[in-house]
């Protein structure tokens, strides 16, 4: 399932950008893609290594005049580097790469600035992810199942676009949880009822604090069993 997401999001970026691709056929020689979208008509989804090269020339093409302000930020002439910096600035996630890749760490003020851009973008960017993902809280639209692989044992329970953003946001900001903590919780909060998920979720709202689901659901029993005793 992951690997399906994976080639999706891919194929999206894709076809957003029109450049030229290149891929090694079987004889080992590099083939010149006429266009992004031939490229991904004949993308072999089993194909890792053709996958990884489209990817990569994206990944390239988009970097290239990126890279090309980082070296004039970088420059002796204080103007242009000024300049530069208001263009890393404004171009948000394509400058984080070139400027990670080449962080000048033997002048201290350039040290400090090129990591003041970098957090500058990311802090921009989330707040643009975050935006997306409240709006998508107040979503109750049911998920289509996805297809499994297999036949399940079990049927997965059912998601909707407000259980998804729940995640998405809990994998966000829930950073005390380790990768077994926070895929446990999301079970847990997935396991439970339409009306107990849109609880926790306006819960979550008010409060912006992540507690255990596990933990909540097992001082929920002990209390449930001493009133009964």
């Amino acid at each position: 399932m992951a690997r399906k997401y994976f080639v999706l999001c891919i194929i999206t970026i894709l076809s957003m950008i029109g450049v030229q691709c290149t891929e090694n056929n079987q004889g080992g020689e590099k083939r010149m893609y006429e266009n992004i979208e031939t490229a991904i008509k004949e993308l072999d989804l089993h194909n890792d290594k053709q996958l990884t090269s489209i990817a990569q020339t994206i990944r390239e093409e988009s970097w290239t005049n990126p890279r090309k302000v980082v070296n004039i930020l970088h420059s002796a002439n204080k103007d242009e580097s000024k300049r530069a910096a208001l263009v890393l600035l404004s171009i948000d996630e394509l400058a984080m790469t070139p400027l990670l890749d080449s962080i000048n760490r033997k002048i201290p003020e350039e040290y400090v600035w090129d990591m003041d851009i970098v957090v500058s973008n990311q802090l921009r960017n989330r707040a643009k992810i975050v935006k997306v993902l409240n709006e998508m809280l107040l979503d109750k639209r049911d998920l289509e199942e996805p297809e499994a692989p297999v036949e399940l044992e079990e049927t997965p329970p059912s998601r909707r676009v407000c259980d998804e953003a729940y995640i998405m946001i809990r994998r966000l900001f829930a950073q005390d949880e380790n990768e077994e903590e926070l895929s446990t919780n999301i079970d847990v909060f997935l396991d439970m009822s339409d009306e107990e998920r849109d609880a926790e979720i306006d819960r979550a709202k008010k409060t912006k604090k992540w507690v255990s689901l596990i933990e909540r659901a097992y001082e929920e029993e002990e209390s449930e069993d001493d009133e009964f005793q």
